[in-house]
């Protein structure tokens, strides 16, 4: 009898079982690319559908690629139909506006500060525009100060003059200027202008101060350091911005010592200040009697508002 003699490879059967799980880590692989190749085209697919569809969107007849109130010129149309709906003055009395100009305070406040040097010569206007010029780089803007501070020009510029840490609101500004000019002889008043919504809570608190040779009043706003002129350079008052705004008429806002030969290019450079000043020009108060403080105030939508204060 023949035996054949059979060689058994011990290691046949592992052998076998890492080919098998090659095999099947290579399928996993593959579909695995397969899953992240078929994900990236629908993603591809996704995005062209997705530009596609806003061509087509912004390409309609039914949407205006610039849509409402994404330009100035919509938006100060808005703004100067406010105004010209509100133009007619409101069937109120005239506001009474006295003028305080022996305050205790004034001469620590001129002698303090050095006030009437800086002021120097010329106009009322000119005069207050470089008493503006000078506190407006030096009192920080904080629109949500919380008026903390006695409401008086020696202890707001105590608190804030100089001093980045502290910085006060328009209202505040303006009631160190205003105490200023006053101290100085000159009629000045603090003015509030007010916006139409009921919603918007941001109101803009200015300065005039009446320019004896221009026989009007002047609008200052020491916040923006800035005054507002006509087509002729002409300085405004409150109510000509007012109803200049209403009728569209040509105004814009003019930084102190700022080159006033090209107008309608300042207006476009500061389009922000020029919207955000219309849009509060609807409303406006004063208070009755401008002095160390605030005083009662009142609404200033009168004929007696744009008349000479003596």
């Amino acid at each position: 009898m023949n035996i054949t003699a059979v060689t058994v490879n011990p290691n046949s059967e592992n052998i076998e079982f890492k080919h098998e799980h090659y095999l099947s880590c290579r399928r996993n692989s593959m579909m695995k690319k397969k899953i992240r190749c078929l994900g990236f085209i629908l993603l591809i697919l996704f995005l062209i559908a997705s530009i596609a569809q806003n061509i087509w969107y912004y390409s309609s007849p039914y949407f205006r690629a610039e849509s409402y109130l994404q330009s100035t010129d919509e938006i100060y149309t808005m703004e100067s139909g406010i105004l010209y709906n509100n133009l007619e003055l409101k069937a109120e009395e005239d506001i009474e506006i006295k003028y305080d100009f022996d305050n205790a305070e004034y001469p620590e406040l001129l002698e303090k500060y050095n006030i009437e040097k800086t002021a120097g010569e010329g106009s009322e206007f000119e005069r207050a525009a470089r008493l503006m010029n000078e506190y407006a780089p030096r009192l920080r803007h904080k629109s949500n100060y919380d008026n903390h501070i006695d409401m008086n020009a020696l202890a707001l510029l105590e608190y804030s003059l100089d001093n980045s840490a502290q910085g006060i609101n328009c209202r505040n500004k303006a009631q160190i200027l205003n105490e200023m000019c006053l101290a100085l002889g000159m009629y000045s008043r603090k003015v509030w202008i007010i916006p139409y919504s009921g919603y918007d809570t941001d109101c803009h608190v200015v300065n005039e101060v009446w320019d004896s040779t221009l026989n009007k009043w002047v609008m200052l706003d020491i916040t923006n350091n800035e005054y507002w002129v006509d087509e002729n350079g002409t300085p405004l008052s409150v109510m000509e911005i007012r109803e200049k705004g209403a009728m569209q008429e040509f105004c814009t806002p003019v930084y102190y010592g700022e080159n006033t030969d090209d107008l309608q290019a300042l207006k476009q450079k500061h389009m922000d200040e020029f919207l955000y000043t219309m849009k509060n020009m609807v409303y406006i108060k004063c208070c009755k009697v401008q002095t160390v403080g605030e005083t009662e105030s009142a609404s200033a939508l009168c004929d007696s508002f744009s008349a000479a204060p003596f």
